[in-house]
């Protein structure tokens, strides 16, 4: 864990969950793909196995600092989302944190501004 971690992404984290039901897991990770805040939620099964979970977050890590090659040309990334067949993967940059979501396959994408909404009101610490 980072030595600071405002209490503000505890509440995030609940907020979000309660936003939507088939939001699986919030995780707020810091620079080296650790994760800070949040995890999976109450009575849901990660679907990878848990030996995988450091390489997941440390690919997710990855791909967010390439993707900051791109800021120059198209300007900086406001969220990437990945639908997969099991699961939706949702990434939202914040500084050098990142918020990483799953969901549910029928989670309507639809509702990814009022999620994010819920991050910047808790993420400006």
């Amino acid at each position: 864990m980072s030595h600071m971690v405002p209490k503000t992404f505890g509440k995030m984290c609940k907020k979000i969950f309660k936003f939507n039901r088939k939001i699986r897991c919030v995780a707020v990770l810091d620079q080296y793909g650790r994760i800070i805040s949040g995890g999976m939620r109450r009575g849901i099964k990660a679907l990878e196995p848990k030996e995988e979970e450091l390489r997941l977050m440390a690919h997710i890590m990855s791909e967010s600092s390439t993707r900051e090659t791109w800021d120059t040309y198209f300007g900086k990334t406001i969220y990437t989302v990945i639908k997969r067949e099991y699961v939706t993967l949702m990434v939202f940059p914040q500084d050098k944190r990142l918020v990483f979501i799953t969901s549910e396959p029928a989670f309507n994408i639809q509702e990814i501004p009022d999620v994010r909404e819920i991050l910047i009101e808790h993420m400006k610490e």
